[in-house]
């Protein structure tokens, strides 16, 4: 044991503290008791010899134990690192030799330890359960790869969510295992039916749906990419599912990365974000199968979800800005006829990020728009979908502009107020319509909520917005949008001016 713990920290110093910290005798019994009653509450519902009857519990223990593994497993990690920063551990642990790949890596094997060893332990049960029920060894095998990369892209998920969401205080774990088990039960593989087409791409990060089945019906026969039948196969469409996953952790890693040597920066580069947004536009795009309203109304929802995320990604806090600030309003003194603000919106690493959040629209919106001209049919429908995109894509850009000028503020609980106003200036403007407006058809007001892009592709009673509605509503989210960038320079080239002041008589 010595030279066996000798090695270990060799190899990864954290994980050997981890276990130290975590491998208690009372913890094992604890993990063998629980993984132990599992299988025997299995065992006795499993008497009965029938294929099917072993297929169905095979299932059922699939599902929990993922299901444990996932949500308990990061509900741990980032309870962990709370601790570690409420105790002030966590900068010793950034100041030592260790690489961040190395410490990070090493409370992913060792702080879900206790979970790990419940389910190892009842490996050999899941594997009888799936031999009685005549399953393919090799389709058993791509499901336990399939649950490790699972566990490596939500560790992953979690480990950068306790990084930057320190501020949401002991609300963090709990809102992260909500939000996991939400997700989970949204995607809900239905074992006697089929899910609905409005999730289909989901499935591919939700491990249960490549529990593997004694038929070759599996969950996603059928599964295309780009016209590709992946579906066909079900090693081909889970090799697609570990690249799906490859990829998102590696986004994830690279925020990772930086956030854990420089906790203020922000958690992407921009350069960054335009490869994040040309992957995912890629991956979900190619899984819709037909583009029609509801796909594309689906594809806007999860592109929702990509720019909040780049939103919180991509924009500076207000000591980075002012820094930029007083470093343009100096090069702008010494080189009066030069201009390289937008190469540095473009690529800055501490510049605003209304510009990079505006190129990856265009991004997206371009390739939704030639997808639309190709799959629908009428001028008519290409319009109004062509226009719902934009609408939703100037929403975002609102929210970014508003959510830059909110962290711009004074207030030490910025990043809070930040948060929570933009969750209700997304969030309430559709309910409060709803009570006032659910008698009448005042289809204008909906343009400037979330739910704008569907009003447009389903309006009420079958009343397409007129041509002069289409272009006061875009004006006015123009105007919106100017006021917030006008405030925001303003702001910033008063920054500048002061901050270089207050250098030049510090000097």
């Amino acid at each position: 044991m010595p030279n066996f713990s000798s090695k270990l920290n060799e190899l990864n110093p954290q994980f050997l503290r981890e276990l130290k910290g975590r491998l208690k005798p009372r913890t094992l019994l604890l993990a063998i008791i629980i993984s132990f009653i599992a299988q025997v509450i299995f065992i006795e519902q499993a008497t009965i010899n029938d294929t099917r009857f072993y297929q169905v519990v095979f299932d059922w223990f699939s599902l929990i134990a993922v299901s444990v593994l996932l949500v308990s497993g990061s509900h741990a990690l980032i309870n962990d690192i709370a601790n570690e920063e409420k105790r002030g551990t966590l900068n010793f642990i950034r100041l030592s030799p260790q690489s961040s790949q190395s410490v990070l890596f090493g409370k992913m094997l060792g702080v879900p330890i206790f979970w790990y060893i419940v389910i190892l332990l009842a490996i050999p049960f899941h594997l009888w359960l799936g031999i009685n029920a005549n399953l393919p060894w090799h389709q058993i095998l791509i499901f336990y790869v399939i649950v490790l990369a699972a566990s490596i892209f939500y560790y992953s998920g979690a480990l950068l969510f306790s990084l930057v969401g320190s501020w949401l205080g002991r609300f963090q774990a709990g809102l992260s295992s909500g939000f996991i088990i939400v997700f989970l039960l949204l995607t809900q593989r239905d074992l006697y039916g089929r899910m609905t087409d409005f999730l289909v791409i989901l499935r591919l990060i939700n491990p249960q749906y490549f529990i593997p089945s004694s038929s070759n019906n599996f969950s996603l026969v059928g599964f295309r990419w780009f016209g590709l039948p992946l579906g066909n196969n079900f090693a081909i469409v889970a090799g697609f599912s570990l690249l799906v996953y490859s990829i998102g952790t590696y986004f994830i890693w690279q925020s990772i990365e930086r956030c854990y040597h420089a906790p203020h920066a922000t958690m992407l580069s921009k350069k960054q974000s335009y490869f994040l947004t040309t992957s995912f536009t890629a991956i979900t795009l190619g899984c819709v199968n037909s583009l029609n309203k509801e796909s594309l109304i689906s594809l806007i929802f999860l592109n929702f979800g990509l720019f909040l995320y780049l939103i919180a990604a991509l924009t500076p806090n207000r000591q980075t800005l002012q820094d930029w600030a007083r470093y343009q309003h100096i090069y702008r003194a010494k080189h009066p006829g030069k201009r390289k603000l937008i190469k540095d919106l473009i690529w800055g690493e501490k510049s605003p990020a209304i510009l990079a959040i505006a190129i990856n629209a265009v991004i997206v919106i371009t390739s939704l728009s030639i997808s639309i001209s190709l799959s629908f049919n009428h001028g008519i429908e290409i319009l109004n979908a062509v226009v719902a995109v934009i609408f939703a894509f100037s929403l975002l850009l609102i929210y970014a502009a508003f959510a830059q000028l909110m962290l711009f503020m004074k207030n030490e609980q910025r990043l809070l107020w930040t948060n929570t106003t933009l969750a209700a200036v997304i969030c309430l403007p559709p309910i409060v319509l709803g009570i006032l407006l659910s008698n009448t058809n005042h289809q204008f007001m909906w343009l400037f909520s979330i739910v704008g892009p569907a009003i447009i592709l389903w309006p009420p009673n079958n009343l397409p917005l007129s041509a002069m509605m289409t272009f006061l509503a875009i004006l006015a989210h123009a105007t919106i949008l100017g006021l917030l960038l006008f405030q925001t320079k303003r702001l910033l080239q008063k920054a500048g001016e002061s901050a270089t002041k207050a250098l030049l008589t510090e000097a």
